[in-house]
């Protein structure tokens, strides 16, 4: 993970950025990344979200609320004003609260500072998704799509849980012992820059570091993060895959929300 104050200030400018792209572009633009979805449809979705987590947040509450239905504003400017005005109830309920105040989350990090973090890598995708859409090519800083991977892989470790109760595609990521290697190629991460992930009956497990693996995938850690996100394929990704390809494939087919 990253530091508090490093979420707080890529959480404002991711914000920035989609409020930007909200702003400009037509809202009726659509988002192939998300079939059926136009641009106004994706600021809603991200924007519900910020406001979802900071009730929970805000109220410290231990267990989920309904998720409630949003009006996003017609006009251009008014979207991203919107956007940005959720964000900002996010990040000062997180600040008021402090990031370790425990409250309700879907992952075993039951924790304020999840919902930031959280919010924080499902923006930056879905940022890509309308850059994508609109013919332009982001970036991103290679330790936050480190950071992303990390929390994609947390992802799949929570809903690839047999005794999770709920429906998911990850489910499929249980296995007998398979094992993956992802490894971002960007200088400075570490061991931070390296998952070895394991598919074993309860589900996925994952840990830094390097490990023999059935299969592995190795590219910039954005590559890794828009691949195993699934807004690129093998195809389209500047990644190398080395071994089993079959496995992995069989984890990209599996791993949508």
């Amino acid at each position: 993970m990253l530091d508090f104050d490093r979420y707080f200030m890529e959480f404002e400018a991711e914000t920035a950025r989609l409020a930007g792209l909200a702003g400009e572009a037509d809202g009726g633009h659509p988002i192939p990344a998300c079939p059926g979805w136009t641009l106004e449809q994706l600021v809603g979705h991200v924007g519900r979200g910020h406001r979802w987590a900071a009730e929970i947040v805000r109220r410290r509450l231990l267990e989920p609320i309904p998720m409630q239905e949003v009006v996003v504003p017609a006009d251009p400017d008014g979207r991203g004003e919107w956007l940005t005005a959720g964000a900002r109830m996010l990040a000062g309920a997180v600040r008021d609260a402090g990031p370790e105040q425990r409250v309700w989350t879907w992952q075993r990090d039951r924790s304020a500072g999840f919902w930031l973090r959280r919010m924080l890598h499902d923006e930056v995708v879905h940022r890509f998704d309308a850059e994508f859409a609109l013919g332009i090519k982001g970036d991103l800083a290679a330790d936050l799509a480190a950071d992303g991977v990390s929390d994609l892989l947390d992802i799949a470790a929570t809903l690839s849980r047999p005794d999770i109760g709920v429906p998911s595609a990850f489910l499929g990521l249980a296995g007998d012992g398979e094992s993956l290697l992802f490894v971002a190629t960007d200088s400075g991460l570490g061991s931070g820059g390296e998952w070895s992930v394991t598919r074993g009956p309860a589900g996925v497990t994952w840990r830094h570091g390097h490990d023999r693996a059935d299969v592995t995938v190795r590219g910039p850690a954005l590559q890794l993060l828009l691949l195993l996100n699934r807004r690129l394929s093998v195809q389209t990704a500047d990644v190398e895959i080395v071994g089993d390809r079959e496995l992995f494939a069989h984890w990209w087919s599996n791993s949508s929300f």
